[in-house]
């Protein structure tokens, strides 16, 4: 346990550095001379003209006061309804541009009104976007929202995409805005040996960069596939539940964080918190993911494919590179074939997810632990 211990510690203080770093960096009101502002609440006043350009990170961030250049803005509810000059880029949950804006905007959001002056185009999407009247863009509207309100004024043209349309302003240009509802897709001709050519080309490349990168562990994996499938068999099986709980941990754990920085007034690590969840969430999906649809396909066809070339030779069979590339083909291309068999390929396929999956969890077990003491000399 003692490798364990030291990795742990090792990753631990990792982490820590981590924060406190990004806590120097964040957990200051203003930075480079007030250019970077964040925090829980951020507000450029209306009595304040801002000289150059501006950058803003917080909960709700406000700007009433004027900015001669371009605005950045990252928050939850975002209130620009000042002067700026420059382009406007924001992304946030509730987003309000009701001030006067010079160049573009680009918004991104839940909740976007468009209330205000924009003088050249405008690119926006979110949730529900509404430009009610009086608002007024100066070029073109290009727009991809689920419900989208046009009320008000466009010099240029319209292009973009909603679930919902709703047009009542005047547009200068054109007006082409494609409305995607939920409807049922048309049916589609069953394209099962495209759909299995595609499948066994992505199982035959990841398991040749597998056999490329890591020749050791795929060499163990097999091992374990062959000589202890049982335990194979439950590996995977503990490997799904663990993956279950991990999920259940990491966002109990963001939360938990989350609400210990809101309770030391520390705002500015709850989005290092929830970016960090989210991203290891990512990574360990992104994985299981790969695992569970293609490289368990790979390493099971080699296995088995290793199995077959054994017996019909008469024995092991220790090739070149080629040949076990060769093999790898053979495999993955029986796996693809069997598992794409109706309602018998749907078991088969679950087979091979638990039998592949725990034999990639035993041979990284095997490799973690750390190796046993040997027995004294008499």
């Amino acid at each position: 346990m003692s490798r364990w211990l030291r990795r742990g510690a090792a990753l631990a203080a990792a982490a820590l550095i981590l924060v406190l770093a990004a806590s120097l960096v964040l957990g200051k009101g203003q930075l480079l001379g007030g250019k970077l502002r964040t925090g829980d609440n951020v507000t450029v006043p209306a009595d304040e003209s801002w000289d150059g350009d501006l950058y803003l990170l917080g909960g709700r961030v406000t700007v009433a006061g004027s900015v001669d250049g371009d605005l950045t803005v990252l928050g939850g509810q975002v209130d620009v309804s000042g002067t700026v000059t420059g382009d406007v880029l924001v992304a946030g949950g509730n987003v309000s541009i009701a001030g006067d804006v010079g160049g573009d905007a680009r918004i991104a959001g839940g909740q976007i009104n468009l209330g205000g002056t924009v003088a050249e185009d405008v690119a926006v999407t979110g949730g529900q976007v509404t430009v009610p009247a009086g608002g007024d863009i100066g070029g073109d509207l290009i727009v991809a929202g689920g419900q989208v309100t046009m009320s008000g004024s466009v010099g240029g043209s319209v292009e973009g995409s909603a679930g919902d349309y709703t047009s009542g302003g005047t547009v200068g240009g054109t007006e082409h805005v494609v409305i995607a509802r939920n409807q049922p897709a048309p049916a589609r001709a069953a394209e099962p040996l495209l759909d299995g050519l595609r499948h066994f080309v992505v199982v035959f490349l990841l398991g040749a960069l597998l056999l490329w990168l890591l020749p050791r562990f795929m060499a163990a994996a097999g091992r374990a596939l062959r000589e202890q499938p049982w335990r194979a068999l439950g590996g995977g099986l503990l490997a799904c539940v663990g993956y279950i709980a991990f999920l259940i941990a990491a966002i109990i754990a963001m939360i938990l964080l989350a609400i210990l920085f809101g309770l030391l007034q520390v705002g500015s690590l709850v989005a290092i918190d929830v970016i960090g969840g989210l991203l290891a969430i990512f990574v360990v999906t992104f994985a299981f993911v790969l695992v569970v649809a293609f490289a368990a396909d790979a390493l099971v066809g080699l296995t088995v494919a290793r199995w077959a070339m054994s017996r019909t030779a008469g024995g092991t069979n220790a090739g070149s590179r080629w040949q076990e590339l060769a093999l790898l083909a053979a495999g993955a291309a029986a796996v693809v074939i069997v598992t794409s068999i109706p309602i018998v390929g749907g078991w088969v396929k679950l087979a091979v997810i638990l039998f592949g999956l725990g034999a990639f969890a035993v041979a990284w077990w095997h490799a973690w632990r750390p190796p046993r003491a040997a027995a004294p000399l008499p």
